[in-house]
C-alpha cells in the first residue's frame, strides 16, 4: 500500500490547483492527505488486502477530499494531558496527523467511525477568493467602521425579502465588516461570492432589509446544517443569526421584519423549529431571541474563539473564550417525547422540556448493543471539536475515547461537544463513558439530530472566568449553576 503516496499525493495536488490554490496552500493540502494515507497503513495488518479509496469532490465553495478504508478503527491513543494552564495551543506535544495539517491545511477535518462500512477521513478546503475588504480595495472604495453616534436617516419605506440580487452579496458584506470589523464568527459574511453559493446551495437563506434607495441596510439569515448539526442527513431545525442592522436605521423594527420572514420561510420548509445561539458577554443578542419567543435550553462553554469584541462592551477585558446560549423556539405544536436519560440528569432534562412548553415523559434506559457509529469533526475556524454519536453500541466507552483523543491529540482541540439522542436506549451508557472522559452536562438540543432531540455534553479544557457570564432569563441562570456544578462533580 506505500505505492498509494505518491499516487494519493499528486492527485490531491492536481485538484488543489484546478480549485486556484497557491503552492503553499496546494503542498499543505498534498501533505494533509499523505499523512492520511499513512494513518491508515498504521493500522493495517501487514497481509491486509482491503481497498483504500480516495475520492475528490470541488465545488464553487470547497475542495473535499475523503479517505476511506476498511482496516481496523482507530485505537484509543494515549489520554491527552491536562492543558489548562498552557497559554498557546502551539504549546501542546501533538502527533499522528500534523499540527500544520489541521490547524492550517483543512477548513473542516471530520473522523467518521460508520461500523461495518468503515472507516472515513473527511478533510474540507474552502476555495481562495477576495473577502470584501480587499474587493473594497480593489474598488478604491475604503470601509470604515459605523459610528454609533452616526445620524439617523430620514424616515422612509423600507422593503424586506429573499437575498437574490447580484448587488446583494457585496452589500452585505460591507455592512457586516462595517459592524463588526473582522471579529464576526462567521467567515463566511465576508465573502461575497461564498455567501451567493451557499443560499443558491440551500445552506444558507439571507433575507435584507433595503432603503428606499434599495441599498442593503439589514440582514438576518437561516443556517441549515451548521454547527451541531454537522453529519446529520435530515434537518429538521435551522439555526438564526448574522443579523446585523445600519445604526442610522436602528429602531425602526427592521429586525422584526426579518425575523418574521424568516419564520414564514422556515415554515414553507417543513421545519419543526429555530434556534438561536446568543453569546453571552452581553445581553442584547439573549433578549433578541427572548422578544422572539425562543426559550434557554442549553449553555455551551468556550463555544467561540477569544477574539470577539463587541461595541456595546464598556470595558476591555482579557480574552477568553466566548460561551453561548441555545434558545429554541418550536415552529408547529411539538408531540410528547419518551426520553431515555441517566437518572442524574432526568430532572434538569424535564425542567427545560417544560420551560420551553415541550411535552415530555422520562422512560428507563437500556444498555447498548452491537458497534457505535459516530462522527468526529474539527473546526479549524472555531477551533473547537464535535462528536455526534448517532447510535450507541456496545464499544460506547472504547469509541468515545478514540474519538476525544483523535480530535485532543492530534488536533490540538481543548473544547468538545457531544450530542448523544435521547430516545437511544443506551443513551445513559453513552453519557456514564463521556462523565469517565471528563464531559459534562451542557444541555437540551430539540429536534437536532434528524428530528431527533438530542443531550449536548461539553469538554472544556482552557482557562474560564464564569464571572463573566451575564444572563437573562431566570432559567439561563438556573442552567449555568447546574452546568458549573456538573463540571465540578465529573472533574473531581
Amino acid at each position: 500500500m506505500l505505492d498509494a503516496l505518491p499516487v494519493a499525493r499528486g492527485f490531491a495536488g492536481e485538484l488543489a490547483a484546478l480549485a486556484g490554490f497557491d503552492s503553499r496552500r496546494t503542498n499543505a493540502i498534498e501533505v494533509a492527505v499523505e499523512e492520511g494515507v499513512v494513518g491508515v497503513l498504521e493500522r493495517a495488518a501487514p497481509d491486509s488486502t482491503e481497498s483504500l479509496a480516495l475520492v475528490g469532490e470541488l465545488t464553487p465553495l470547497a475542495l473535499t477530499l475523503s479517505l476511506d478504508d476498511r482496516e481496523a478503527p482507530p485505537a484509543p491513543q494515549a489520554d491527552p494531558p491536562p492543558r489548562a494552564m498552557l497559554d498557546r495551543v502551539d504549546e501542546i506535544d501533538l502527533d499522528g496527523l500534523q499540527r500544520h495539517m489541521i490547524r492550517a491545511a483543512a477548513d473542516v477535518a471530520q473522523w467518521q467511525s460508520r461500523g461495518r462500512e468503515g472507516n472515513r477521513l473527511r478533510l474540507v478546503f474552502n476555495r481562495p477568493e477576495a473577502d470584501v475588504v480587499a474587493r473594497a480595495g480593489l474598488e478604491a472604495r475604503p470601509l470604515e467602521p459605523f459610528a454609533e453616534s452616526v445620524a439617523r436617516a430620514p424616515e422612509q419605506t423600507y422593503a424586506v425579502r429573499r437575498a437574490e440580487r447580484d448587488g446583494d452579496w457585496y452589500q452585505i458584506s460591507r455592512l457586516v465588516y462595517r459592524a463588526y470589523g473582522y471579529t464576526h464568527p462567521s467567515d463566511d459574511l465576508y465573502y461575497p461570492d461564498r455567501l451567493c453559493e451557499l443560499n443558491r446551495a440551500g445552506r444558507l437563506i439571507s433575507v435584507v432589509a433595503t432603503d428606499a434607495a434599495d441599498t442593503v441596510v439589514g440582514h438576518y439569515a437561516l443556517e441549515l446544517g451548521g454547527l451541531g448539526q454537522l453529519g446529520a442527513s435530515r434537518l429538521a431545525v435551522a439555526e438564526t443569526g448574522m443579523a446585523v442592522v445600519d445604526p442610522a436605521h436602528r429602531g425602526r423594527r427592521l429586525m422584526e421584519r426579518m425575523r418574521e420572514r424568516l419564520e414564514a420561510l422556515a415554515r414553507e420548509r417543513g421545519l419543526s423549529g429555530l434556534f438561536g445561539q446568543p453569546v453571552t458577554t452581553h445581553p442584547f443578542s439573549q433578549k433578541v431571541n427572548e422578544r422572539f419567543g425562543a426559550h434557554v435550553c442549553a449553555l455551551s462553554l468556550a463555544f467561540l474563539a477569544g477574539n470577539l469584541r463587541f461595541r456595546a462592551m464598556a470595558e476591555e477585558r482579557p480574552a477568553q473564550r466566548e460561551s453561548c446560549l441555545l434558545y429554541f423556539k418550536p415552529l408547529t405544536p411539538p408531540p410528547e417525547r419518551l426520553i431515555l436519560p441517566p437518572a442524574h440528569h432526568r430532572e434538569i432534562l424535564l425542567e427545560t422540556y417544560a420551560e420551553s412548553g415541550i411535552p415530555a415523559r422520562a422512560g428507563e434506559p437500556g444498555g447498548g448493543a452491537g458497534a457505535s457509529r459516530l462522527d468526529a469533526h474539527y473546526l479549524a475556524a472555531l477551533d473547537l471539536g464535535m462528536i455526534r454519536l448517532e447510535r450507541v453500541g456496545g464499544d460506547v466507552a472504547e469509541a468515545l475515547r478514540a474519538a476525544r483523543n483523535e480530535l485532543c491529540r492530534r488536533a490540538g482541540a481543548r473544547v468538545l461537544y457531544l450530542t448523544v439522542r435521547l430516545s437511544d436506549q443506551g443513551c445513559a451508557a453513552a453519557v456514564a463513558a463521556a462523565e469517565r472522559l471528563g464531559f459534562f452536562y451542557g444541555g437540551l438540543a430539540p429536534c437536532f439530530d434528524e428530528g431527533e432531540d438530542v443531550l449536548r455534553l461539553q469538554y472544556v479544557d482552557t482557562a474560564l472566568d464564569l464571572d463573566r457570564v451575564e444572563l437573562v432569563a431566570p432559567f439561563a441562570r438556573r442552567l449555568l449553576d447546574y452546568v458549573a456544578r456538573d463540571r465540578r462533580r465529573v472533574e473531581r
